[in-house]
């Protein structure tokens, strides 16, 4: 396990000062940089409004006056796209939306395994044989320099949406990415389907269509937002907490057949189900097959075709989840026995299906707290994939672009990143990044110490029902607006060291016991998933803990009971609050 330092945002003030779950809501707004009354009711309510004109974007008025062209002339479109959920999802809006203007509307994804991500020189080849005129890529093109140039050589218009961060030397076509650096949009963070949401409502008002064409699209959007864990701040907020809606009154039979087949039919659907459930599911099909199934699964009506992808997609999903775990006890193995001491883990995981590398990248970073990349040979001789994934104070696109004279093919952005390398070159990428992060823990020694805020300390009988329910007014959590944690000090631990451990494996942490600092005879009950061993055999069960966590309403058999789920825990008198 790795070190972790905890940060109370505001150590000055009292644990009196929360006597209400109304103070405690406004600790925490305010520690979200939310101040005015304005802004408060804005990010509570269920019915945002903070969005911005789409026209607003560069080059959107110049793409739509093409599109709208191309759709009177009754002209070719192609929709390209990345295989993940906001490439799935953003083909499926584009499909879904411009299907209510034109039938002469088709789409392209790439194979994972045989062509990689983002635009190649084959399938523009491909498309302008299958007659196709106008191509709009989606999640994808903003370093396709060479793909963009052969598309207009083959006498095919093409305009590139996407998020990712932009090269030095950009393609020649039109763009519509906010990250462009003479873009004046007001938020930068949209996703891939973002992107193409605000196409849509571009075209929606330049004809005037209804507004229902825009509304019936908000459930893709909602799902590529969270899957591509883009801050859930500002306009991504507002787009999230109505597709939300959409989702949990769901019209896409295929959405809805998928969220029966998963078990969360009686579920209210969160960011959380759609991160850790469906997301992966959709993933799932362009990692281990073809990720059309996704897109088919999305745009289709026909019940029965429904249900044979659905079966697909889970099917996938378990495959995939299998192949991960044998991936990811290579790359543990290897860290254990080679690369324990490096600052910047790069793992070849020899021969992994190269769909689930990300996963497996994330699940070591999240292992060890460092950036980690993870490698898989390719279907090209000598030639490896690879995918990474970063720490809270680390740039990995920053990082891996000073290597860039090392890469056949590289892209990202600050948090996740992906690659293609020659293996002859692999060992020297390790050491000029080991090089790196060693140099930035010199200057900034905390960025490889994993940082626990927490929002203010609480008395156990302030973790009740009602601030349970006050707190979901701060839904969607996710990237940006992250779960705000407590702190909850010197508990002492009833349970003996057979009992706080639980689940098939006894890798689960149960606590209990009443806390000896405040005069408060509530008692505790803490939970921590796969905290166990860290727990009995890292901290050797010490008897007095503090515990950071979550309160968690939970209910068995009819009963309820309050708990906290835990984020972190230390033994009493060890901490070090920053």
């Amino acid at each position: 396990m790795y070190e972790t330092n905890w940060k109370i945002v505001d150590k000055d003030q009292s644990i009196d000062d929360f006597d209400s779950v109304e103070a405690i809501i406004e600790k925490i707004l305010m520690n979200k940089g939310i101040t005015t009354k304005e802004e408060r009711e804005e990010f509570l309510s269920l019915k945002p409004k903070k969005t911005y004109d789409p026209f607003l974007l560069k080059n959107m008025k110049e793409i739509v006056e093409i599109i709208i062209t191309y759709i009177k002339e009754k002209k070719s479109i192609w929709i390209y796209g990345d295989y993940d959920v906001d490439g799935i999802s953003s083909i499926s809006l584009l499909m879904d939306f411009l299907s209510n203007f034109t039938e002469n509307l088709h789409y392209y994804i790439p194979l994972r395994e045989e062509e990689g991500y983002g635009l190649n020189c084959d399938a523009i080849r491909e498309i302008k044989k299958k007659g196709a005129e106008l191509i709009i890529t989606v999640d994808c093109g903003s370093t396709s320099v060479e793909e963009v140039s052969l598309a207009k050589e083959l006498g095919m218009e093409i305009i590139v949406t996407d998020h990712h961060n932009l090269s030095d030397i950009v393609p020649d076509c039109l763009i519509l990415n906010p990250k462009q650096a003479d873009c004046t949009y007001p938020f930068k963070l949209l996703c891939g389907c973002g992107i193409a949401f605000k196409l849509a409502q571009a075209i929606q008002k330049r004809t005037g269509a209804p507004k229902k064409v825009l509304s019936q699209v908000l459930d893709l959007v909602a799902l590529a937002t969270v899957a591509d864990v883009v801050p859930l701040v500002d306009e991504n907020r507002t787009l999230l907490k109505y597709g939300l809606k959409k989702i949990n009154n769901p019209t896409r039979l295929g959405l809805k057949y998928l969220i029966e087949a998963v078990r969360l039919g009686d579920k209210n659907i969160t960011a959380g189900h759609i991160g850790f459930v469906l997301g992966p599911h959709f993933n799932a099909s362009g990692r281990i097959d073809d990720a059309r199934a996704g897109v088919e699964l999305l745009l289709s009506k026909e019940r029965n075709k429904i249900q044979r992808l659905v079966k697909h997609l889970v099917t996938c999903n378990d495959e995939r989840k299998e192949i991960q775990e044998k991936g990811l006890e290579i790359c543990k193995n290897k860290v254990e026995s080679y690369y324990k001491d490096d600052l910047f883990l790069v793992v070849d995981s020899e021969g992994t299906h190269e769909g689930v590398i990300g996963i497996v990248a994330g699940r070591i970073r999240d292992n060890y707290y460092k950036p980690t990349l993870v490698v898989t040979a390719s279907h090209e001789e000598g030639i490896l994939k690879g995918s990474g994934r970063s720490i809270d104070d680390l740039d990995i696109y920053e990082e891996m672009k000073k290597c860039k004279d090392l890469f056949i093919k590289f892209g990202g952005h600050k948090n996740a990143c992906g690659f293609s390398i020659e293996k002859s070159k692999l060992d020297l990428l390790r050491k000029r990044l080991n090089e790196e992060a060693f140099k930035i823990k010199k200057e900034r020694p905390n960025t490889f110490i994993k940082t626990v805020k927490i929002e203010c300390e609480l008395k156990p009988s302030q973790i009740t029902e009602e601030l349970v329910d006050t707190l979901e007014k701060i839904e969607p959590y996710g990237m940006g607006n992250e779960k705000p944690h407590f702190l909850v000090r010197k508990i002492k631990v009833e349970n003996d060291e057979e009992k706080v451990v639980m689940g098939k494996n006894k890798e689960h942490l149960r606590l209990k016991g009443l806390s000896e600092i405040y005069q408060d005879s509530t008692r505790v009950s803490a939970v921590g998933f796969g905290l166990a061993e860290s727990y009995v055999k890292g901290m050797n069960c010490p008897e007095i803990v503090d515990i950071v966590g979550f309160p968690n309403v939970n209910e068995w058999n009819g009963y309820k009971n309050m708990q906290l789920m835990i984020k972190d825990v230390k033994e009493y008198g060890t901490n070090f609050f920053e």
